[in-house]
């Protein structure tokens, strides 16, 4: 009964199946269709509904402009968000705060482009349509970009606030004071990627990252620190205490600095102490020990005779033992040290000079001189500056290394000397007499002619040609020892009374070696000069003399034979008539 109910239904199914599936679809299409007509009408209304308005709810910034014409939105806008457009913003470069005005940068709100991103204005656009029926939203201000403003404006920040060289870290000392001075990290704002960061960060954040590249010193900080704890503070931590066997005396952490010096090697600072230095800042200290240099031997001229002055071998801290020993404890943390004296030898000894000694007098000469009191004054001081020079063998004597300045501090005064062709006055005037009177003695000791000149008007109180002018620093006298002996220069002056003459002699003390032979010297080839008439008050009259050619020479012999023979001449200038008007 059950098998037969159950058949009787599937029948029943089976009947209906061919007719369901036709009225499935139609329902379904008359539904679809329903909705297509209705969106459709939506989509139609939603058409005519955008016009000319601003979808309604739309805001930018918490501002409403929804429902507003375009015209009215961008006012709203203009006015309600001036105060964000304009506000400054930071430009954040490696830890420089830039404040940035957008006027000056060139940047303002573009509210056109802004208000017609929110869905202004009539359009079969889907997503415009769907904004006016279902309501606008928050929309972003868009920013208006003055590319060449933006892009002078970021140039000035760089120039001015952002871009510096890498400066080095330094270490000096001041006093006995360690100073250490930072070194600068280079920086160079990144001008192209810092203003795309700009317009990307205008409008949404008050601080902007801006790219920077940083460029370390070679010598950073790290190396002046490094520097100053091994080095530079050990060299003035306190006195280096020596110990000389007969006292003791300190290099002072005074004395180091001053003779210390500081450099960079690649990229670390390195340290010196000149050695030369700092033993002669010390020599103060050395010498309340009693130390002394080894003292040459020489001569003096006493009583009409030459004797010896001893030789002293000395008593000292060598600069070899100070190099060798004090320089390196100058830095160490080790401050007490031991040192050898050294008994450095005389190198002239007294023996040497005993042997050497000057006996007798081998060039001798005379000059004299019309009076005056400047002659008088500087010719006995010049006199008084030579004599008791000595040279020994192989030495070269010069006035200008012996005497030095000839001014007032030395005593001299005023006298004439030849300047420009004419007479003028000048410190030390006269003192060429001395020099010719010298060099004549030298002359004729045979020793040998190093430097001289002679004067360019001739003076007829000395020999032609064989006379020589000074004039310090440009002009000096110099000859030297030849012999196997030392010699020893002596002047003095018999000074002139008025209305009388004066004279001044030099004489070379040694041991004879030649015999000199030298005449008179011939003149040849005069010429007169001019008349010159002269207004200035300097002026001082002048006689003419006649120019010419001076020629001189001397042979030297031993034992009546000529060995050489040396040759010399000297044009003079005629001497011009001046006429004072």
């Amino acid at each position: 009964m059950a098998d037969d109910k159950l058949a009787a239904a599937e029948t029943e199914i089976s009947e209906e199946k061919p007719s369901n599936p036709r009225r499935v679809r139609i329902i379904t299409l008359s539904v679809i269709g329903g909705l297509l007509v209705l969106l459709g009408g939506a989509y139609v209304a939603g058409y005519f509904m955008t016009g000319d308005k601003v979808p309604r709810d739309t805001t930018m910034a918490g501002i409403e402009i929804g429902g507003l014409s375009a015209a009215e939105a961008e006012a709203k806008l203009a006015k309600d968000y001036a105060q964000q457009e304009n506000a400054t913003f930071t430009l954040v470069a490696d830890g420089v705060d830039v404040e940035v005005e957008p006027e000056a940068a060139g940047l303002a709100v573009n509210y056109r482009d802004t208000v017609e991103s929110s869905g202004v204005g009539r359009s079969w656009d889907p997503r415009q349509i769907w904004r006016v029926l279902t309501g606008g939203s928050e929309v972003k201000p868009i920013a208006a970009v003055d590319e060449k403003k933006l892009e002078a404006e970021v140039k000035r920040i760089a120039s001015e606030k952002v871009d510096r060289e890498p400066k080095n870290a330094a270490v000096r000392f001041e006093g006995t004071e360690v100073k250490r001075d930072e070194g600068v990290t280079g920086r160079t704002l990144d001008q192209k990627k810092s203003a795309a960061q700009i317009k990307d960060g205008y409008l949404v954040n008050d601080r902007i990252e801006a790219t920077v590249a940083v460029e370390d010193p070679a010598l950073t900080t790290g190396a002046a620190d490094r520097f100053v704890d091994s080095w530079a503070k050990k060299a003035v931590q306190g006195p280096v205490v020596v110990d000389t066997g007969k006292g003791t005396f300190e290099v002072t952490p005074e004395m180091i600095a001053g003779a210390a010096s500081i450099k960079a090697e690649g990229k670390e600072f390195s340290g010196s102490i000149d050695g030369d230095k700092l033993y002669e800042a010390a020599q103060p200290a050395m010498d309340e020990l009693g130390l002394k240099d080894a003292k040459e031997a020489s001569y003096k001229f006493e009583g009409g005779k030459i004797s010896v002055i001893p030789s002293e071998d000395g008593s000292e801290v060598s600069k070899e033992s100070f190099h060798e020993v004090i320089v390196p404890a100058a830095t160490s943390d080790e401050r007490e040290v031991e040192v050898e004296l050294s008994g450095e030898k005389a190198k002239f000894t007294t023996e040497e000079a005993e042997k050497r000694k000057p006996r007798e007098v081998i060039g001798e000469f005379t000059t004299s001189f019309p009076h005056a009191d400047y002659r008088n004054t500087n010719l006995t001081l010049f006199a008084q500056h030579i004599s008791g020079a000595v040279l020994r063998p192989g030495e070269t004597f010069s006035v200008d290394e012996h005497i030095g300045p000839r001014d007032a501090s030395a005593g001299y005064v005023d006298g004439y000397v030849i300047s420009g062709g004419q007479l003028r006055k000048q410190s030390a005037g006269g003192i060429s007499q001395g020099a010719t009177t010298l060099y004549n003695a030298a002359w004729f000791a045979g020793l040998e002619d190093v430097e001289h000149q002679p004067h360019t008007m001739y003076f007829s109180r000395y020999p032609a040609g064989r006379e020589a002018t000074l004039y310090y620093g440009s002009i000096d006298l110099k000859f030297k020892n030849t012999t196997d002996n030392a010699v020893m220069i002596t002047g003095s002056v018999n000074k002139s009374a008025s209305g009388g003459k004066g004279s001044i002699t030099f004489q070379i003390w040694g041991v004879k070696q030649w015999e000199i032979v030298s005449p008179e010297p011939t003149k040849s080839g005069f010429y007169d000069g001019t008349t010159i008439k002269e207004t200035s008050d300097e002026c001082e009259p002048q006689s003419p003399s006649p120019g010419f050619t001076a020629s001189y020479y001397r042979i030297f012999k031993q034992n009546g034979t000529e060995i050489r023979r040396e040759d010399k001449s000297w044009k003079y200038s005629a001497t011009d008539k001046v006429e004072c008007v």
